[in-house]
């Protein structure tokens, strides 16, 4: 049996020193992954346009719950609501949306403020989840009711395929629809599920479900996706008035920023796309050029590490 002399003992200290360096470096070079908890939405909306497309060679998943009567509002109890959820996600690429990848999901497509609105995001099981409440008059951004007590209820489903035509590679998997206050309803665009006009306590609930699972067609434009004849509950309890559609506002739309051209347009484009190609270039060289230094460091400290040993153990022989 060897026993370890001073000097053994020192080099093996040093040895897990050096293993528990070159760990922390690893580690520091990977990219966190998601922690469960609040994603701060900014008040300022987008100055720009995105550059897309977003997360090259990832795929995304995304799904929205949409759902018009009442709901909790964080801070506010029930109250009625035009609620929407978005949910972003990654599979099967042994990686997930990291909390700096929501934030820059959250900054993108739903910052800013306004009257009778409230947004939240959340990191949840290392998916990005967006939740926006619209109450007051912004839910008329969502309904029209005309004096004849038609209504209509749509999401705002032109701006949610712009959101997932951004991604390099996404699946809008399926749009869950939920209606309360109206009778006589149905559902436009060909959904995979109806469950119309259950009968509640005071009124009535509506809704349906596009699943692209079940050979469903996920609707693209802002035509409305459910209709019916009005109830009292809407215009009583639900405060619901009559009025047209009116614009989303917030979130800013930043597809539609156009930002003021500083130099002349066509050498301006040309430039700005070479530098973007540079700097993209550069980015992704000083990457790979900091994963290879990392590498040749950790690779040089054990080499380093074994010599000593080994000049170690012929010493005590």
């Amino acid at each position: 049996m060897m026993v370890m002399t001073g000097v053994g003992r020192r080099v093996a200290r040093w040895m897990a020193g050096l293993a528990a360096v070159a760990c922390c470096v690893v580690g520091a070079a990977l990219p966190a992954q998601a922690d469960d908890g609040p994603v701060p939405v900014p008040s300022t909306p987008p100055t720009a346009a995105p550059t897309t497309p977003l997360f090259p060679g990832r795929a995304i998943h995304m799904t929205v719950d949409f759902q018009f009567g009442e709901h909790t509002v964080p801070g506010q109890g029930i109250k009625p609501t035009a609620y929407l959820w978005l949910v972003f996600s990654e599979w099967g690429n042994g990686r997930d949306l990291s909390e700096q990848e929501c934030q820059e999901l959250v900054s993108t497509f739903w910052s800013g403020t306004g009257p009778d609105y409230q947004v939240e995001a959340t990191t949840e099981s290392n998916r990005c989840e967006i939740r926006a409440f619209y109450m007051g008059e912004a839910r008329h951004a969502f309904y029209s009711l005309d004096e004849a007590g038609h209504m209509q209820v749509r999401p705002p489903m032109a701006y949610l395929n712009q959101i997932a035509t951004s991604f390099d590679n996404v699946s809008f998997d399926r749009l869950d629809f939920d209606v309360t206050g109206m009778n006589n309803a149905y559902c436009n665009a060909n959904p995979s599920q109806e469950d119309l006009n259950k009968l509640l306590l005071l009124s009535h609930s509506s809704s349906c479900v596009w699943d692209v699972d079940d050979g469903a067609t996920i609707p693209t434009t802002d035509e409305p996706l459910m209709e019916g004849d009005v109830e009292d509950y809407f215009t009583g309890k639900l405060a619901g008035t009559v009025g047209p559609f009116t614009e989303l506002n917030p979130p800013i739309n930043p597809f539609t920023i156009t930002p003021a051209p500083t130099t002349d347009p066509a050498a301006g484009g040309a430039s700005s796309a070479a530098a973007s190609g540079d700097q993209s270039q550069r980015g992704e060289s000083s990457s790979t050029g900091l994963l290879i230094g990392i590498g040749a460091a950790i690779a040089a400290l054990l080499l380093v590490g074994t010599g000593a040993l080994v000049v170690a153990l012929r010493r005590r022989k």
